[in-house]
């Protein structure tokens, strides 16, 4: 009889952990996503931090920029911030995060951002930083050096055109020890010149 009470109370606590569990997952749906900004954008392995216009690169730095479009070679590593606000009273938690990064409605990079990630409750917020590095030459082959370097500087909100940027993000949680992938929440942002 006593297995049978202390059977009966492990599937309670089971249960009630796995509706905490559910509750916390399905808060994660109905968090608001948005792009909050950009960080640390480098083009050729020149920063474009405290750059507003082309106008303001160093000609020591377009020396790099041209050295690496001759080598075939433009690569753009940048982290785009996105800000998940949870309006509901149960904090959310997310154990993997599913993204990809659209440029003009093509993907130009997709990824997992691998540790768990939780959004306090009642309009409590979190920065989720997506990382990306993604050679420009590579993916806009017969463009223009000026042309991939307007391009990366649009990624990196400073540029002199706008650009419509995607991040498509798919949160994964685990209920009961099952992983369960919702649907790609689709965040759109048009980015241009300062």
């Amino acid at each position: 009889m006593k297995k049978i009470k202390l059977f009966s109370g492990f599937l309670l606590f089971t249960a009630l952990l796995s509706c905490s569990a559910l509750q916390s997952a399905l808060q994660i749906v109905n968090c608001k996503y948005d792009i909050e900004g950009v960080a640390n954008p480098v083009i050729a392995g020149v920063s474009l931090n405290n750059i507003t216009n082309s106008g303001q690169i160093q000609a020591m730095d377009l020396i790099k920029l041209t050295a690496a479009f001759a080598t075939k070679n433009f690569p753009l590593s940048v982290t785009v911030n996105v800000k998940a606000t949870n309006p509901g009273n149960i904090a959310a938690t997310v154990q993997r995060l599913d993204w990809a990064i659209d440029l003009e409605q093509k993907e130009i990079l997709n990824g997992t951002v691998s540790e768990v990630i939780s959004i306090p409750s009642n309009g409590g917020s979190a920065i989720i930083p997506v990382t990306l590095g993604v050679d420009l030459f590579q993916l806009f082959k017969g463009e223009t050096r000026d042309n991939l370097l307007n391009l990366a500087m649009n990624i990196a909100n400073v540029g002199e055109s706008s650009s419509k940027v995607s991040i498509r993000i798919r949160p994964t949680v685990v209920i009961a020890g099952q992983s369960l992938t919702a649907g790609f929440i689709t965040l759109s942002k048009t980015v241009a010149s300062r």
